[in-house]
């Protein structure tokens, strides 16, 4: 193919396939099929292939510790490429201080290709501290890296996806800062990688750190900016930031501090809801999360194909962790009742929050991450209500225009695109869009992007009324009564609403 270097410093491989023998394109085509990333354009990339030194200034003088804890790595696999699971590791030894390293564990959750087992123990005996251990029939991520912490002996754990690359100095910044404050969770800056041409896209570094955020109702995971008041908070750009919730994919954890958090919930089923368990009890339970802008790590992001089973299985997962660590905000969960799937018996996973004695989930809202957003829990939520025009409300349906939809004045139903929550952020959410003030006098709903700007309302609250306003401009309805319209505001109860408090504001 006449390739040099393909790869090489972290660059992707891209090829023409109908260029390809018919054989070759076959085998392409096949290895995305099988794995939702191209095991193919993996296997033409050096199992070593280097990458360069992102590290932020002055990151190299602050971490040269010598004395610092020894660290097991533990990896699970299921039927992963060979040269994806073989290049995860040579990258640990590759860009790793050796005496960190005390052992990596390698855990295959029962695969069943055939070149992950002799071929692979052959491939690693060259290592002297990597070591394979070998589950007798599927276990799912989650038990599976139990098995893994439960066979490590270092006093530091990473738990790391065997599609990773680490970067040079990627390890010792995690582990200074659990040497300092044992009850820290820390993870790296984690980049991503092409799943087609396997290129590593490097993600925000200083004032454009991603930070995970727990969405509702699903408590999975999106990413969020980092806010104005944690980036003051800090002195120097490679100071840790605290990080609301977790990506499972790199984790570092003092091994004592997991054990006494638990560990992960043996009741959770295959993937999903570890990392949000883990997460929220740190929190709530003494400890914190730390993003270390020091350490940089790159994971090959994949599509999963949803099935109805998973679906299931990761509903049920989030109904144990509600169950256990939401209290009453639980009912703003997915299956929170077990209407969907039977969450099990969480008798210990209870009796071990009330002895660590952790805080309520309040605690959470109100100290870790005050700007979290609950659909039907805002400072104001429900339908919103014209006080002149009182049996129409505000409704975020309507037609397309452009990549934007306009909000209409239609009959109250109070439902779906009537049901509307305002947030700490000062928006105007609705079916996870916000109301949008920059289209003249039309109002939109846009995606909610968290800058304020023409997204940041005023909810100015008159006797038993409110006024919906923006930068000078109130929400209103025109004097025939038909429509919506974005004014100077007035007087008139054509610009009042209806619309109910349901709490007072987390954040003075």
């Amino acid at each position: 193919m006449n390739l040099t270097d393909p790869g090489v410093n972290g660059t992707g491989l891209t090829l023409d396939v109908t260029k390809l023998p018919k054989e070759e394109a076959e085998k392409f085509h096949r290895s995305l099929e099988q794995r939702e990333y191209s095991g193919y354009i993996s296997s033409l990339i050096s199992l070593q292939r280097s990458l360069p030194d992102i590290r932020l200034q002055g990151c190299h003088s602050l971490y040269t510790d010598l004395s610092l804890p020894e660290t097991s790595v533990i990896i699970i696999f299921y039927n992963e490429h060979w040269s994806v699971v073989l290049r995860t590791i040579h990258s640990i030894m590759d860009n790793t201080p050796p005496h960190l390293i005390k052992e990596i564990i390698l855990v295959d959750d029962a695969s069943t290709d055939e070149v992950l087992k002799e071929p692979l123990e052959e491939y690693v005996s060259r290592f002297r501290k990597v070591q394979i251990l070998r589950a007798e029939s599927r276990q799912g991520y989650i038990r599976a890296r139990m098995m893994g912490f439960v066979q490590s002996t270092a006093p530091v754990a990473v738990f790391m996806d065997a599609h990773c690359e680490c970067f040079p100095g990627w390890l010792e910044p995690l582990v200074t800062r659990i040497a300092e404050n044992q009850s820290i969770i820390t993870t790296p800056i984690l980049h991503w990688i092409d799943s087609e041409s396997l290129k590593i896209h490097k993600w925000g570094q200083r004032k454009n750190i991603a930070i995970p955020i727990l969405t509702f109702p699903n408590l999975f995971f999106t990413w969020s900016s980092m806010s104005e008041e944690e980036w003051k908070k800090r002195t120097r750009e490679t100071d840790p930031v605290r990080s609301p919730a977790m990506v499972g994919c790199v984790i570092a954890v003092s091994r004592s501090w997991f054990k006494k958090l638990g560990m992960f919930d043996p009741g959770l089923e295959i993937w999903g809801g570890e990392n949000t368990e883990l997460s929220i009890k740190t929190w709530l339970c003494g400890g914190g999360l730390e993003i270390i802008p020091c350490s940089n790590v790159a994971h090959l992001y994949h599509p999963h194909r949803p099935s109805k089973e998973s679906d299931i299985r990761y509903k049920r997962n989030i109904a144990r962790v509600s169950n256990v660590w939401l209290d009453m905000y639980k009912h703003f969960s997915e299956n929170y009742d077990g209407s969907i799937a039977d969450y099990g018996d969480i008798s210990d996973r209870i009796a071990l929050r009330d002895s660590l004695k952790c805080h309520p989930f309040e605690f959470y809202l109100t100290h870790v991450y005050p700007d979290q957003f609950i659909p039907g829990n805002g400072i104001y939520t429900g339908p919103i209500r014209n006080v002149e025009v009182c049996n129409h409300c505000l409704d975020s349906g309507g037609r397309k225009n452009g990549d934007s939809v306009n909000v209409l004045l239609y009959s109250c139903h109070g439902q779906g695109a009537q049901f509307w929550d305002f947030t700490e952020h000062h928006e105007i959410r609705a079916g996870g869009q916000c109301l949008d003030s920059g289209y003249g006098d039309n109002l939109v709903m846009r995606n909610c992007h968290g800058q304020r700007g023409n997204q940041e309302w005023e909810v100015v609250s008159l006797e038993g009324h409110v006024l919906l306003r923006s930068h000078g401009n109130c929400v209103g309805v025109t004097k025939d009564k038909s429509a919506l319209v974005l004014e100077k505001c007035h007087s008139s109860s054509l610009q009042q609403w209806t619309w109910k408090q349901n709490r007072k504001t987390r954040i003075s």
